[in-house]
């Protein structure tokens, strides 16, 4: 009993400041977007959200060894195996930082070989600045992609929210920068560029010195490097890997490229506008439900499913809440539009409407996904993020041009909607203790 009020106790406080930090970084994102498109204007805006997803591809694309340690480090910390915690961490970043330089190796030629004019369908930047700015954004996300998994100790630690406070500081530095760029310079897509992703690196790598000064058994070092000991980090982060690289990344990660690809980077901005809009909900949902991740690894170790089964289901009430707050704001969506941005972007009412409908089932996958997660219980999910992206893929290649941004957005609505329906199937299997075969794989 004083091990489950212990965990709520810190799943409360964890909730609690990561709301604070999470507002901060949401006040943050909604001033850096009339900030940087009066730097920017309409078409390089929309340029740089294409930009950023892409970047995003590759800041997933660590086999989904972030996410492995995660879960493995959590047990080892939980079950003060210690030693075991310094080889998962040690072989990790040994393991990430390889796969950056052979990224960056394979990847940089490629980028000065491409015509982003023709891919972005865009004539306002030269292609040779593009390159340019899509080569600093490669090299930045590599080093990102390696240093956030600094957050990722914190969180195995339960310390979810020290993670959130250092994404507010990235977020904060990096308005200052954009208004300070307003100030000093002319429009430049590669000083906002550089200035969104360089931050966060040097931001992370700070925030590790605390962890690994108090904490010296968590000190990545080249001794506490083992991959024999690290194939169970693999296998699982294979896992991940392969979800983050179907309904993470190709779903949903690869709208902005679609939808500049077929109706121009205006549509992009007039997408993301309505996008960041209901991402609230998103933001809101996950300060409550991403602390239980790892809370519910620590449980299941040790246990403790009664308290596992009545978190999961006050997760999903809370779901409901914020469905209902999602209508409201969607009956109140062109009055914000008018107050944040103004005139500068119109954005249809039916764009507001299929980006709600997306919201609600991707939320909805999370709450579901981060208990399966939490227990590595992975291969359904593997299954329906394959098959979800397939059928995502065929209904672009076919109908993309022609339904308009509604249709692409409402096409990922439907693949999260499936997937979530038969991931909440198996995590009542799971509860009531009845999975079998695939379902407890």
């Amino acid at each position: 009993m004083e091990e489950m009020q212990n965990r709520n106790k810190i799943l409360r406080n964890n909730i609690l400041l990561s709301g604070v930090f999470k507002a901060i970084s949401l006040c943050t994102s909604f001033l850096i977007v009339p900030v940087t498109l009066a730097y920017l204007d309409n078409e390089p805006y929309g340029i740089w959200m294409t930009i950023s997803s892409m970047a995003f591809w590759i800041y997933t694309f660590d086999i989904g060894l972030g996410n492995g340690m995660r879960n493995y480090l959590t047990a080892a910390i939980s079950s003060k195996n210690y030693d075991a915690a310094h080889t998962y961490i040690s072989s990790t970043f040994a393991m990430l930082t390889a796969i950056a330089l052979f990224i960056g190796i394979i990847v940089a030629p490629l980028i000065l070989m491409l015509d982003f004019n023709q891919i972005l369908n865009t004539s306002t930047i030269s292609n040779h600045h593009l390159q340019l700015v899509i080569l600093v954004a490669l090299m930045l996300t590599l080093a990102n992609f390696v240093v956030k998994n600094i957050g990722f100790i914190y969180i195995s630690m339960q310390k979810y929210a020290i993670n959130d406070f250092l994404t507010a500081v990235s977020s904060v530095v990096a308005l200052l920068a954009i208004y300070l760029l307003t100030k000093t310079t002319e429009s430049n897509l590669l000083y906002v560029v550089t200035s969104f992703m360089a931050i966060p690196v040097l931001i992370f790598l700070l925030g590790g010195i605390p962890i690994f000064v108090k904490y010296s058994y968590l000190r990545p070092s080249v001794k506490g490097i083992n991959l024999n000991f690290n194939k169970s980090v693999i296998k699982k982060g294979l896992g991940f890997f392969l979800i983050q690289i179907t309904s993470c990344l190709i779903i949903f990660g690869s709208s902005n490229a679609f939808i500049s690809h077929f109706h121009g980077p205006e549509s992009v901005t007039t997408y993301n506008i309505a996008y960041k809009y209901f991402n609230l909900l998103v933001i809101g949902y996950t300060i409550v439900i991403a602390p239980m991740w790892n809370a519910y690894t620590d449980a299941y170790v040790k246990g403790e499913r009664l308290w596992i089964r009545k978190t999961f289901n006050r997760a999903l009430m809370i779901w409901g809440g914020s469905v209902l707050v999602g209508f409201l704001m969607l009956l109140l969506c062109n009055l914000f539009y008018s107050f944040w941005v103004g005139e500068s972007v119109f954005v249809p009412f039916s764009v507001s409407a299929a980006t709600f409908a997306f919201i609600v089932f991707f939320n909805l996958n999370n709450c579901v996904t981060y208990l399966l997660n939490g227990l590595n219980i992975i291969y359904v999910q593997i299954c329906t993020s394959v098959i979800a992206t397939a059928v995502y893929l065929t209904t672009i290649a076919v109908y993309g041009k022609g339904w308009g941004i509604e249709g692409i957005v409402l096409s990922m609505t439907f693949c999260y909607a499936a997937m979530s329906m038969i991931h909440l199937y198996q995590c009542k299997l799971i509860i009531r203790q009845e999975a079998k075969g695939i379902w407890k794989k």
